[in-house]
């Protein structure tokens, strides 16, 4: 990252919850020539400056599709980018006539709203998935463009667990420091902030060792509140404010800070499926045996490593059932329809609806996507 270039992270790590556009079309990355690789991504600044930044010193075009100011995995899972955003880029960037070698690598994440043989269809640009975080892509460029079956699973270390840690704390705080502030003067606030940051960053921090998914997120929330509680009181105490109005607004505001944790923490990691997508009617993934052949598509994008080969049957088993968060991507990517949604009131979501529909905010599929 260079050093100009830091407020501008910064920003986009704060507020990566909204949209925030990059200019679509072309870039070059070095001084690429015709053989040089071609990489895809959204239109999100943060993504696009990363891509960037891994890979100084290579060349490469960066192929920046529409994905409307949203990051990759977000954007294709609410229908914002789609095999259409992907065929226009290629359309309308001149890339064709920039490069010998007609192929597209696509970010492993955007597998779930991007069919890739559409693509081919349109373009006659053929494609490949790339590794599902951006820190594996030169070693996949090294090795001729292949991916590690460990590089297809979904990473969430320490640093990125404090962006997003910053992404719920810091608009939180500025929000309740307008209204703290002016009612309870600095003292309060810094009591407030202190119950706000242990509470956050906390939770993020501990992720890895926690259990945020059904039946344990009010417990595990519950006791970051008290811990919270806890460590304002010790600030109030310090500050000689340890009085029952300013505790007041410390115990209201460790219980905002859980409840906006609430709304969907397990959809702000890589590790759970949306609690606002499942509430109260959990999905998982089903495999109809007869119609697989094998083909192994589900696997390559699958971040979770919840599906594998058995090579003897020729034929993907569901492995690991309990790390599947319901992203859709092998869904979507099975030339035969072989996996579908199944809930637990015993419906089913068959692969076609899956393809031709996004989810809104609220979790149900009423986002459309064009045939």
């Amino acid at each position: 990252m260079r050093l100009h270039d830091l407020p501008a992270y910064v920003r986009d790590t704060v507020l990566r919850m909204l949209p925030h556009r990059t200019r679509t079309g072309l870039r070059r990355v070095g001084h690429p020539g015709r053989d040089a690789p071609v990489l895809l991504t959204g239109n999100f600044t943060l993504t696009v400056r990363r891509l960037r930044d891994v890979l100084r010193g290579r060349d490469a075009f960066i192929l920046v599709a529409d994905s409307r100011g949203i990051n990759v995995w977000c954007a294709a899972g609410g229908g914002h980018l789609t095999h259409h955003d992907v065929i226009s880029a290629i359309r309308t960037s001149g890339v064709a006539d920039q490069v010998d070698r007609k192929e597209v690598i696509l970010p492993q994440l955007s597998a779930t709203g991007v069919e890739r043989r559409k693509i081919t269809e349109a373009t006659g640009f053929d494609t490949r998935w790339g590794p599902a975080r951006l820190e594996d892509l030169p070693a996949f460029l090294d090795r001729g463009r292949r991916v590690h079956k460990d590089e297809r699973k979904m990473r969430f270390p320490f640093w990125e667990r404090m962006e997003m840690a910053a992404m719920w704390g810091v608009p939180t705080l500025v929000i309740g420091g307008l209204i703290v502030e002016p009612l309870g003067g600095l003292t309060v606030l810094a009591a407030v902030a202190a119950s706000l940051v242990t509470i956050v960053v906390g939770v993020f921090a501990l992720l890895p060792w926690l259990k945020v998914g059904p039946g344990w997120r009010w417990p595990t929330l519950g006791a970051f509140t008290v811990l919270g509680f806890g460590v304002a009181s010790v600030v109030l105490a310090l500050l000689g404010r340890f009085t029952s109005g300013p505790m007041m607004w410390v115990g209201a505001s460790s219980l905002l800070s859980a409840g906006i944790l609430s709304a969907d923490l397990e959809g702000t990691t890589p590790s759970y499926g949306s609690y606002i997508n499942t509430f109260h009617n959990p999905a998982s993934v089903d495999l109809v045996e007869e119609k697989c052949t094998g083909a192994a598509d589900c696997v390559q994008v699958c971040p979770r490593d919840v599906l594998q080969m058995d090579g003897k049957r020729r034929k993907v088993a569901i492995a690991r059932p309990d790390q599947c968060i319901q992203c859709g991507a092998c869904v979507v990517q099975c030339p035969e329809s072989a996996l579908r949604f199944r809930y637990a009131d015993g419906s089913v979501v068959e692969a076609e609806t899956i393809r031709r529909t996004r989810m809104n905010m609220v979790g149900k599929r009423t986002v459309p996507v064009p045939d």
